[in-house]
């Protein structure tokens, strides 16, 4: 009876003094709520790119924020592996949301998570696209007729186009003896399709398909239409099992460092407070040809106790640099290509020059005698192997980098929960001896404040092509730090984030012919004066050590001192309902700490308008850039289509703007239009090779359609 009176009162209070409207901040689009924008997904990534240096295929993390947004998890029903799920939560947060749900019973509105300790408006309003509440219902049973009614069927129609055509697409002259192989055969647009049927929680079935630019359709290299296609039958909460898998899929346990397959926020050092997950199996489309998994997965639930195992074997591309005579199999290569071009005839060489053999499982057992504590723990194995050899180009810096054609790594990872403690940890293990492993901490000494401690020590000839566990480097070797980090809410309108991160790398790495270290670390205020006013201002510095610029023809290159440093100015207001403005202005400077490091600059305005009748909304964003050099750039996160991703990384100085208009054909069709231009001022032509275009302008445009039945 008290505890009725109190949560009853609880969302009279909450009910009569909103915190913040959600019509301000949420939209429908189609049958599910996503937010107006979501900055903090934004930052991660923008983050990740920008560290990795590399362009990433983010396809699988959206494919995850989007799916999830389409079908979110139910609070009434969910336990702690469900909460996973769930973005932007710590793990202290989701143990207190789950002691709220089992103290208070069933959740009756999202406005009463305001009152879990340790839960403010903001933190509801980034959750509240990936959660549902509803009255508990019983599943119906799989019979034909329940198959079609209830199950829900979406295809997704995809074209994109670059304007100007490149040099690649200009066929040379044969006659001239100029080489005619080279040339891109295929058209300059890219097509995508995604097919997914969904039945409940219990049935998953999905089919994607991609041509990149340049390549064929229907003929030449590509016969059989698209140049790469992803499929699979999913199975879940069926008894026992947990999920069963065939085709494409996504794996990761513990922390990652045994196996983490997929694009994965936090991997890296920034402000979020949020650390990996282990999300278990997960069927997938996402289109990324250089690294994927396929064949079948499976987990088992049992009491306590849980087993999953997967086995994947599929072509893998390759720089081939030898072959059988006889059988003209290859048999050793130089390094995995992860491009997924198959325009050209050095590319198409590339394709399927070996297969990729993967398999493993692990083993978990999870003990939670109560709300206040909590055990897991669990061991993973994984074995590959492929066709050829691994043989990469001998170089110091590669000593310890894996080569044969065969590894077997172990792992052994726990989780323990108690009060506002949460401990986590992983070591592994590869079959050269090489080790591995990470032990961090989050505290929750008041609500509002949740504090992150990480130390990592990957040996240099620890060897896993499969790990993606939280560190500065791209594969997780040759690395050793300790990373702390902080959020607060030290007022309602007013919180703070920070983190430090500092590094060594006991061996050599490309471009720094010593062992080194570095530090990094990052200080944002985010001021909430109203709901409807939000700023955000940060800055970030990297210290590092690398080889000088100016000794290129030495074999070994003296050392010198670099930074990197960043300071940014986010703006977001809500004039009226539906209309959202974001302005930035970021400045960054890049090089040897005893030179003049010269500035970057980037400063954007985006508009986004909702609901203006069969424009369900319009996005606008205009962008100035001038960041001198290749070191300077700025990675930023665009606005795009559903389940598309964009992170240029603006070089140069010049004008970019982009817009996106979301048209609403019916109650279930949704036509999407993006165009972007990229307007250069100090150069009369763009790209470089094949990828080179005559003149200072670069446009794209991008269509798609949404049908859902």
């Amino acid at each position: 009876m008290k505890n009725n009176l109190l949560k009853g009162l609880t969302i009279f209070t909450i009910l009569a003094f909103p915190a913040f409207s959600p019509a301000q901040n949420v939209k429908q689009a189609g049958t599910f709520m996503v937010p107006i924008g979501l900055p903090q997904l934004d930052d991660m990534i923008e983050k990740t790119a920008g560290a990795l240096e590399a362009d990433e295929d983010y396809s699988s993390l959206t494919e995850d924020f989007i799916e999830l947004a389409e079908k979110p998890v139910d609070l009434n029903e969910a336990g702690e592996d469900d909460l996973n799920k769930v973005p932007f939560l710590s793990p202290v947060q989701r143990t207190r949301l789950l002691e709220y749900v089992a103290a208070y019973g069933e959740v009756l509105s999202v406005y009463e998570l305001q009152s879990v300790p340790g839960f403010d408006s903001a933190l509801v309003r980034k959750i509240s696209p990936f959660i549902l509440i509803k009255p508990s219902s019983k599943t119906p049973a799989p019979t034909p007729g329940n198959l079609l009614r209830l199950g829900r069927h979406t295809l997704l129609l995809h074209y994109a186009q670059a304007f100007p055509t490149s040099a690649g697409y200009m066929a040379p002259d044969s006659a001239n003896g100029a080489v005619t192989d080279s040339y891109y055969p295929g058209g300059p647009q890219r097509y995508y399709f995604r097919y997914t049927y969904n039945w409940l929680d219990k049935i998953r079935i999905g089919l994607a398909g991609e041509k990149d630019p340049g390549e064929q359709f229907f003929m030449g290299a590509q016969s059989r239409g698209l140049d790469f296609y992803a499929a699979y039958l999913g199975l879940s909460n069926i008894g026992i099992l947990k999920n069963l898998t065939i085709g494409n899929f996504r794996v990761s346990y513990g922390q990652g460092l045994t196996i983490g397959s997929g694009a994965t926020i936090g991997s890296v050092p920034g402000f979020s407070a949020n650390i990996m997950q282990a999300t278990g199996i997960r069927p997938g489309l996402g289109m990324s040809e250089g690294s994927y998994l396929r064949g079948l997965a499976a987990t088992i639930r049992a009491g306590r106790l849980e087993f999953g195992g997967f086995a994947s074997y599929h072509p893998r591309d390759a720089t081939i640099s030898r072959i059988d005579n006889a059988s003209q199999l290859t048999e050793e290569i130089s390094s995995f290509s992860e491009t997924g071009y198959h325009r050209t005839k050095l590319e198409l060489a590339k394709k399927n020059a070996l297969t990729e053999l993967a398999c493993g499982g692990t083993i978990s057992i999870s003990m939670a005698p109560s709300q206040q504590f909590g055990f897991k723990t669990g061991v993973t194995a994984l074995y590959y192997r492929y066709s050829a050899a691994v043989f990469p180009k001998i170089y110091p810096y590669s000593r310890y980098a894996f080569h044969g054609n065969q590894n077997l790594n172990a792992g052994l990872d726990v989780q323990i929960r108690y009060h506002g403690i949460y401990f986590f940890g992983e070591i592994s293990r590869s079959v050269n001896r090489g080790m591995a492993w990470l032990a961090g901490t989050t505290l929750t000494p008041d609500p509002a404040v949740c504090i992150t401690l990480i130390y990592r020590n990957y040996q240099a000839m620890f060897q896993n092509l499969f790990s993606n566990a939280f560190g500065q480097n791209s594969l997780n070797a040759n690395e050793r730090g300790i990373y702390a980090a902080i959020n607060a809410a030290v007022h309602p309108k007013l919180s703070l984030s920070g983190y430090v991160d500092l590094f060594t790398f006991p061996w050599l790495k490309y471009r720094v012919d010593a062992p080194t270290r570095g530090q990094e670390f990052g200080l944002m205020l985010g001021w909430q004066p109203s709901g409807s006013v939000k700023v955000l201002i940060s800055g970030y510095q990297k210290n590092m050590r690398s080889n000088e610029s100016a000794s290129t023809d030495q074999i070994i290159h003296k050392l010198c001192s670099s930074l990197a440093r960043s300071y940014r100015t986010d703006l977001e207001w809500l004039p009226l309902n539906g209309i959202l403005l974001k302005t930035r202005l970021e400045v960054k400077e890049t090089g040897e700490s005893s030179m003049k490091r010269p500035l970057g600059y980037l400063v954007y305005q985006e508009a986004r308008v909702n609901a203006v009748k069969w424009l369900e909304e319009v996005t606008l964003r205009y962008a100035l850039f001038d960041t001198p050099g290749y070191a300077s750039r700025i990675y930023v996160y665009e606005p795009e289509v559903l389940y598309g991703y964009s992170v240029p990384a603006y070089q140069g100085k010049g004008m970019r703007t982009c817009i996106v208009l979301k048209f609403r054909i019916s109650g279930k069709v949704d036509f999407w239009l993006r165009g972007g231009i990229t307007y250069y001022t100090d150069r009369k032509e763009v790209g470089t090779g094949h990828d080179m275009t005559e003149g200072n302008v670069r446009e794209e445009l991008t269509c798609q359609l949404l049908i859902r039945l």
